[in-house]
């Protein structure tokens, strides 16, 4: 009945469409050197920024005095206004790279954009310019404290190397110019930046040499007191290796902007201080050489964190590959070792494995995340790793199915006519389900149809099961299933779209498995079109600039990124197409939001409202069904911006700092791509 997600992400536009791989030659990639930071404060640079909203300046860098601060272009760079522009930005080293937020002021009146994160060392966003701009603010981090932040250039692109660019992905180009052509201008705004902003991971030798950047000790300034920092210890298993391996790793140790570092080979005796910061190495790893002083930062800015993991690179060459991953999953950490060992950890915790000089490096990090609390884990999202040697992640399989016993489950199915729909979705509901404790509550907003009448007649004179609850009004989603959820007898609801159809059988046993958990909230399926791609496998924080449904668009098969398409995981929502949540939890929170998100973005909001509550979502892709993608509301993907503008200005509003910044996803990945692409 209702879908979120298409026509807001893909405006005009109703399908994912395939990029075009592109590339920078051979001959430029080895030509190319890092990055040189210029100077920040000459007053003529119209890239110069300064101090506009909550943060000061002072000779150190950049103080921010709340969440949000923001900075201002000293002057407009000039003909950009209007036309495309190419920003090159960066942060600190030692500064988490976090999305900025850009904002284009029209008198009093705003429009904003989410940047990619400079994980690199350096960020680089096309876009366009509104024409109408008075004023370019931009907001780089989202919490207090100093931080470091340079605008390298603004520049014009030109209409032909905007064209060449967007040509990439013809489908968002050809609706970004028809729309502009016809007058619907947030239409056409929005599909320039779908067109500008993903590359294929294939790019990635090309794209990064744009992006890192030398190391400038005036600008990549430690946060903390080195002197007084803790020692990082590398413990390096050298069995079997050969010496130039054990070589490269001690040179890459050596090479440390943090100087109180040791090495040690595991054969060795280890002299290991409560106090250490401990690596596992294999020989032949490498780290960046601003690595070890990225761990230390973070730790100090994390006291509560007793494993830090970081991203990595592998292959060589055109081979080349950044391993972005997640924010902390434990869920997907149970099913597939996405971390491996490129983790830093306390010293305290070897206490807890007295075994830790006979586990291998990968096998020593597994077993400490897997024994971690809740909120000792995070992520130093920066590929600072190149690891000589990967085990494969991928775990025993894990039937994830709940035999715990038989707690009632009531689903919601929210209708209006549509038998066609209607039809297939209670037929496969009532007659495949093999769970034996569930009602099934059917909200008739006012069906007018005889069919639709003498369908729910029939059913529920032959299925006690089902019963139905006429409603009356305009349709509004979040109402219908809040009303759906007060009839409940159930201890957990289930709300489940008209146009879904059940794959597995035990589907519901395979949400209760995670959504009995007493830190879990919302728990949802992964969905198929009806010919077989994948349409929901989560929920994506600021994808098209709000949300959308990341990992959509292919083959039921396909792994996805970090095989989180085939593993269940930890995500920032589900959509209510199919939505598992303990009654008692939803009550909590006050259901679903009928007055503000009546129809889109309330399947969202609940799980960001049950996050703020403590209780996570998963999705549990072991679990199939079948959606026919807002059939129901006759192709939501062809709508106009405008439809829905209240319900995402609503939204944006109450959960801008999470929307820019989705703990689940990596800010060096594209939130215009559907599935795992550069921005």
């Amino acid at each position: 009945m209702r879908h979120f997600g298409d026509h807001y992400q893909n405006a005009i536009a109703p399908d994912a469409d395939r990029r075009r791989p592109y590339s920078i030659s051979r001959a430029r990639m080895r030509q190319a050197e890092p990055l040189k930071l210029p100077p920040s404060d000459a007053a003529s640079d119209p890239a110069t920024l300064e101090a506009a909203r909550d943060v000061r300046r002072d000779e150190a860098g950049f103080f921010a005095l709340s969440q949000e601060p923001w900075l201002r272009f000293r002057a407009l760079p000039g003909a950009i206004c209007g036309g495309v522009v190419e920003l090159r930005y960066a942060a600190s080293f030692y500064d988490d790279p976090v999305r900025p937020i850009l904002r284009f002021w029209r008198g009093e009146d705003f429009k904003e954009t989410i940047l990619p994160g400079p994980c690199e060392g350096a960020g680089v966003w096309v876009g366009r310019v509104p024409r109408e701009t008075t004023e370019i603010w931009i907001s780089p981090t989202n919490r207090p404290g100093p931080f470091n932040f340079r605008l390298l250039s603004a520049r014009p692109v030109s209409r032909f190397d905007a064209l060449r660019r967007a040509a990439a992905a013809p489908k968002r180009l050809f609706f970004a110019l028809s729309a502009g052509m016809v007058g619907l201008t947030e239409e056409a705004e929005l599909n320039w930046r779908w067109a500008f902003g993903a590359a294929p991971m294939s790019a990635y030798p090309s794209w990064r040499a744009a992006r890192i950047r030398e190391f400038d000790p005036a600008f990549d300034r430690p946060r903390t007191d080195w002197t007084n920092g803790p020692r990082v210890v590398a413990l390096v298993d050298e069995r079997g290796a050969a010496p130039q391996d054990i070589e490269s790793t001690r040179a890459s140790l050596a090479a440390q902007t943090y100087a109180n570092c040791a090495f040690f080979t595991k054969a060795g005796d280890a002299p290991i201080d409560a106090q250490d910061l401990v690596l596992p190495l294999v020989a032949g790893d490498r780290l960046e050489p601003y690595a070890c002083g990225c761990l230390v930062e973070h730790f100090a800015r994390h006291p509560q964190h007793a494993i830090a993991y970081a991203d990595e690179t592998v292959g060589e060459g055109d081979a080349l590959r950044p391993l972005y991953k997640p924010g902390w999953s434990a869920t997907l950490h149970g099913f597939e070792n996405y971390v491996g060992r490129a983790a830093c950890f306390r010293a305290r915790l070897l206490a807890e494995r007295p075994d830790w000089r006979e586990a291998n490096a990968d096998e020593l990090i597994d077993g400490l995340l897997s024994a971690a609390r809740p909120g000792e884990i995070g992520a130093l999202r920066r590929p600072i790793f190149r690891l000589a040697r990967t085990v494969e992640p991928r775990r025993t399989a894990i039937n994830a199915v709940f035999r715990g016993g038989t707690p009632a489950v009531t689903v919601v199915v929210p209708t209006r006519d549509r038998v066609d729909l209607l039809a297939p979705c209670l037929d496969s509901l009532l007659g495949r389900t093999l769970y034996p404790q569930f009602e099934v509550v059917v909200v008739d907003n006012d069906s007018v149809e005889p069919r639709t009448q003498a369908l729910l007649g029939t059913l529920q004179a032959k299925d006690v099961r089902l019963k139905v609850l006429p409603t009356r009004g305009p349709f509004n989603f979040s109402g219908l299933s809040n009303a759906g959820a007060r009839t409940a007898r159930g201890d957990f609801l289930v709300f489940l779209n008209n146009d879904t159809e059940i794959v597995t059988p035990d589907w519901i046993e395979r949400l209760l498995y995670f959504a009995i958990a007493p830190d879990v909230g919302a728990v949802g399926a992964k969905l198929l079109y009806p010919r077989g791609l994948v349409q929901h496998a989560g929920v994506l924080l600021g994808m098209g600039g709000v949300a959308g449904h990341f990992g959509a668009g292919v083959s039921a098969s396909d792994r996805g990124w970090m095989d989180r398409n085939v593993s269940p995981h930890e995500v920032s929502a589900v959509t209510g197409a199919c939505m598992m949540i303990e009654r008692r939890k939803f009550n909590a929170v006050g259901g679903f939001d009928e007055v503000d998100l009546p129809v889109e973005l309330n399947d969202v909001d609940l799980c960001l409202r049950l996050a703020a509550r403590g209780w996570r979502s998963i999705c549990n892709t072991q679990t199939l069904l079948i959606h026919r993608q807002s059939a129901s509301r006759k192709g939501s993907a062809l709508r106009l911006q405008r439809v829905y503008e209240k319900e995402r200005c609503a939204f944006f509003a109450r959960w801008r700092a999470v929307v820019r910044d989705d703990p689940h996803f990596h800010p060096g990945l594209s939130l215009y791509a559907s599935t795992e692409a550069l921005p």
